[in-house]
């Protein structure tokens, strides 16, 4: 008798034991869906631009149909003084990116654009593509919706000239030691070496064999005859070129006409150079 009240009131306890249980509010709901990771999230607007609006120079040239202003707008965002030296597309429209844009002047953009409609076709183009990256979501985010950007360092002359190509500044703008590594066997037959500055500044001293094309007087102005003089003295598109100014600027517009013809191996001696009477030259 006295077992059977033991084993009653261990039932008892059991039972109500497993209401308390079942009563209980749980203190965390697991989530029925795990959250999403880092990888799963969508790409951002920008990396959506530059997959459909950041176009290589032929399918941005392509898009120059038409007159200019009228069925396209070009958008230049370099400053005035590059603009001055390398020239410019006829009937562009400047904003100096450094000094707007990249400062937080967005009012910039309504304010040179203002009498051009929001749907009207607009292509961006800078010096090197790294500013028409940086800023070509800010035109989308100022209402402007068919903007392309081009991807590329530019080349232009005075006379109409467009080009454009591909260059890695990382492999192809070079300190003294790795741009004179590249002087491998004669000058003007094994390498070549083109002088970028003006006549004036190539004759109070110059490396011997050096050609001159001073990139103000030459490329800039008549891209067409200078690139004739080149192909005739360097035929071949695979040699080795080596172009040098005072301080690297000049030479790198010359790298771009040059390479946006078709020569594979042009390089940029990008620091300071200065050369004496008898050709002897040292770096800064």
């Amino acid at each position: 008798m006295r077992s059977k009240a033991v084993l009653y009131l261990v039932y008892l306890i059991l039972v109500t034991s497993l209401l308390a249980g079942c009563n209980s509010e749980s203190t965390t709901q697991p989530s029925l869906s795990p959250a999403p990771s880092q990888s799963t999230i969508s790409n951002t607007p920008t990396q959506d631009l530059f997959q459909t609006n950041l176009l290589e120079f032929d399918a941005w040239k392509a898009k120059m149909s038409g007159e200019i202003n009228k069925d396209y707008y070009v958008i230049d965002l370099r400053t005035p003084a590059e603009i001055k030296l390398e020239k410019a597309i006829e009937g562009s429209i400047n904003i100096d990116a450094n000094e707007t844009l990249a400062k937080g002047d967005m009012t910039i953009i309504n304010e040179k654009l203002t009498a051009i409609p929001k749907d009207a076709l607009i292509l961006l183009h800078c010096k090197s593509g790294g500013r028409v990256k940086a800023h070509l979501a800010k035109f989308v985010e100022a209402g402007y919706t068919n903007v392309y950007g081009l991807n590329g360092w530019t080349a232009f002359d005075s006379k109409g000239y467009i080009g454009a190509a591909k260059i890695n500044a990382n492999t192809e703008h070079l300190k003294p030691n790795a741009w004179q590594a590249k002087m491998i066997g004669e000058i003007g037959k094994d390498y070549y070496i083109i002088d970028t500055r003006n006549k004036v500044d190539h004759e109070t001293g110059n490396i011997k064999g050096a050609m001159n094309l001073g990139a103000a007087e030459t490329f800039t102005v008549d891209h067409v005859a200078t690139m004739a003089i080149v192909e005739q003295a360097i035929p071949n598109k695979d040699s080795v070129i080596l172009v040098h100014c005072n301080a690297g600027t000049k030479a790198r517009v010359t790298q771009a006409h040059l390479k946006a013809e078709g020569y594979m191996n042009v390089f940029v001696l990008d620091n300071r150079m200065i050369i004496d009477k008898a050709g002897n030259y040292t770096f800064e």
